[in-house]
């Protein structure tokens, strides 16, 4: 009797995994490279390390309530959640335009002494957590992935600067794991709405917070989740790098159709953002071709091409590309550091829109420039 009921639970338990692996997909990936690295340590993100591109930083350290009562929940009232997304940038440029210049020394000590706080409280009473979403309003789930991606960065420039004060990290990271569990849109504050139901952008988004947020706090499971998430779309690449999601792809002109370029340009940079965390810890994600034949660096080149090519620009918002948009090509530092030729015509229009405006009002890495001590 006792024999039947352990094969009986056997073959219930072995039924319950197969079943699981069946609707969750079984993750084959490879991350033995990712554990030792969370074992033994990461290295910074970034050099950190002030120049010239450190200016004009904000500290912002607006109130808001969690429970938002604006009709659009994060997007709109009080403190909008894109705002709230780039006040880590400033605060890590204003800390290092500090170090830099010895007569700003203020800045550092207003960072340690104000903006920290502010943060800490922010995290004491889950600013973002509460998700609301509308008929016909942003994705609550993308405002946390950009919140995620910046807080992340910050969190990583605080542990290589050894900043943090007693406590103040563990109360962070409790309120980043709520902002990441309720991110995903299976989850039961999302209006019905399935991870499936995500387009293109809203994955590489996920993929860039999920895989910075377990790198930053060594959470294996985290990291993994954004890198499957990197991997839905990196396994769309043809060989010839046309990705074509948003321009020209199935989801050409379902917003407006002069925006397919901007939406293709913000989901690949996402994409390099998190294929730059995978390459920091052994995964190889930028140039290693999928079964087509295609990556997300022949992705990137083909962007560049298409991104400098007058036809291809009738009739598109080029905003984006001159660093006149929230999400404009901040991420570009990011790729210089995986790929170092420069050849992308991308490159020179980063450099010198970034030289002439800066990416302060940028949503993802703003002062990308600053943070890396990235020059010419």
């Amino acid at each position: 009797m006792i024999k039947f009921l352990f094969i009986f639970l056997s073959i219930i338990t072995l039924s319950i995994k197969t079943n699981a692996n069946t609707f969750f997909g079984v993750d084959k990936n490879d991350y033995s490279s990712v554990e030792r690295a969370f074992k033994t340590g990461t290295p910074p993100l970034f050099q950190y390390k002030g120049n010239k591109f450190c200016k004009g930083s904000t500290l912002y350290m607006t109130p808001y309530d969690k429970f938002n009562k604006s009709k659009k929940s994060h997007t709109s009232g009080k403190l909008k959640s894109w705002f709230f997304a780039l006040s880590f940038g400033h605060a890590i440029s204003s800390y290092l335009e500090g170090e830099y210049h010895s007569d700003l020394v203020h800045l550092k000590e207003d960072f340690i002494n104000e903006y920290i706080p502010y943060l800490v409280k922010a995290a004491e009473n889950k600013y973002f957590t509460v998700n609301k979403w509308t008929k016909g309003g942003s994705s609550v789930a993308y405002s946390q992935y950009m919140i995620l991606i910046n807080l992340s960065v910050f969190m990583d420039f605080m542990d290589n600067k050894n900043l943090w004060k007693t406590g103040q990290r563990e109360k962070i990271v409790k309120w980043g794991d709520i902002l990441y569990e309720r991110s995903h849109y299976n989850h039961y504050a999302n209006g019905g709405r399935k991870q499936h139901h995500r387009w293109p952008d809203t994955v590489s988004k996920a993929a860039a917070a999920y895989m910075l947020w377990g790198f930053v706090n060594k959470d294996l499971k985290k990291f993994k989740d954004g890198y499957r998430d990197l991997m839905q779309e990196y396994k769309k690449i043809p060989a010839d790098g046309k990705y074509h999601q948003h321009f020209k792809g199935p989801y050409a002109g379902e917003i407006m159709d002069s925006w397919d370029l901007y939406l293709e340009n913000k989901t690949l940079g996402d994409l390099v953002i998190a294929s730059y965390v995978g390459e920091l810890v052994g995964m190889k994600t930028f140039t290693k071709s999928n079964k087509k034949g295609g990556s997300i660096k022949k992705a990137i080149d083909y962007l560049g091409q298409i991104s400098s090519n007058p036809n291809e620009l009738k009739g598109q918002d080029e905003r984006h590309l001159n660093n006149m948009r929230a999400d404009g090509n901040s991420w570009m530092t990011v790729y210089r550091k995986l790929d170092k030729t420069d050849n992308n015509p991308l490159v020179n229009l980063h450099l010198k829109t970034s030289e002439e405006k800066g990416y302060g009002f940028s949503q993802i890495l703003n002062f990308s420039r600053c943070i890396d001590n990235e020059l010419k």
